[in-house]
């Protein structure tokens, strides 16, 4: 068993919950190996050996969203079991898969060896980057959110208080202070929808994404489908009106702003470029098309998840 700790998760989190984690594998005198990182790059050559050298039984992330989608390249189809100990920020892969948050508790989901095959989302840009997303793929105003929360320091003291979602809540109003909605079109298993005054749009294989907020609350990671949320034809006050009812995913239900697509193919262009983020990562801009890949990954989850 290959336990991938990313020390820098959560501000410094993810190394503090290895301590407990490993202190606990000693006790239980169970075998492991472990991987010690801080960057995507050294993640991928190390796992990548230590896969060549033979069959692992599973592979577990002590870090966020970010560090399980660094490795997607390499787990996905392997049949390699994983899973994770989260440690990040957003922590929304954790939460579609019901992991707890206590760390001791995860890693017993770990040790127990029960999976449950999830889908994969397989975005590709017109300049040819291409990936594979567990969460959400988004494109817009959240991915210029992402790209300010991921340069910025509040993120830090945001994980430092224990409050990392926070971080999201600021880099939305920073973003709006600046972001311009353009027109935009989403074409959905071939039919297209037009959108005049687009803010965002975002391609889901879970139901929540930017640390716990549902933009797609229908979505599950083995479905099948690709669940798509469109923010439209509204000005700023709007969004700020919008923006809470996402952390229970009424906005579905309450906003004529707000549709709601459903398919297993999609592709997003627009009159300006925007920025795709996958599961909070730099995916490129538009247009981009995506994919599902069903059952494409063995995650760890509880017996009864």
């Amino acid at each position: 068993m290959l336990f991938v700790v990313n020390e820098n998760s959560g501000n410094g989190r993810g190394k503090r919950i290895w301590a407990k984690v490993e202190t606990r594998l000693r006790s239980l005198g169970t075998e492991y190996d472990k991987i010690v990182t801080t960057s995507e790059s050294e993640a991928l050559s190390q796992v990548g050996e230590r896969m060549a050298r033979g069959k692992l039984k599973a592979v577990a992330v002590i870090g966020g969203d970010g560090t399980l989608h660094g490795l997607l390249p390499l787990i996905a189809s392997s049949g390699i079991p994983y899973g994770i100990i989260p440690s990040g920020s957003g922590n929304d892969t954790s939460r579609a898969f019901n992991i707890p948050v206590d760390p001791l508790e995860a890693l017993a989901v770990i040790l127990a060896g029960h999976t449950r095959k999830s889908d994969l989302l397989e975005s590709v840009t017109e300049k040819g980057v291409k990936q594979h997303t567990l969460t959400a793929v988004a494109v817009g105003l959240d991915g210029a959110v992402a790209a300010d929360v991921n340069a910025s320091r509040y993120k830090k003291w945001c994980n430092r208080l224990g409050v990392g979602s926070l971080a999201y809540v600021i880099g939305l109003f920073r973003a709006l202070a600046r972001y311009k909605p353009r027109s935009l079109s989403v074409t959905i298993d071939g039919t297209k929808h037009e959108f005049a005054q687009g803010w965002l749009s975002v391609i889901s294989n879970s139901a929540s994404y930017g640390g716990g907020l549902r933009i797609c609350p229908q979505a599950l990671p083995d479905d099948g489908k690709l669940h798509v949320c469109v923010v439209h034809s509204c000005g700023v006050a709007r969004i700020l009106m919008i923006f809470p009812t996402l952390l229970t995913g009424s906005h579905v239900k309450k906003h004529r702003y707000v549709t709601i697509l459903t398919g297993t193919s999609v592709s997003i262009g627009a009159s300006m470029s925007m920025l795709a983020y996958g599961d909070g990562e730099p995916s490129g801009e538009t247009p981009i098309s995506a994919v599902i890949r069903p059952r494409q990954l063995d995650f760890l989850i509880a017996a009864s998840g």
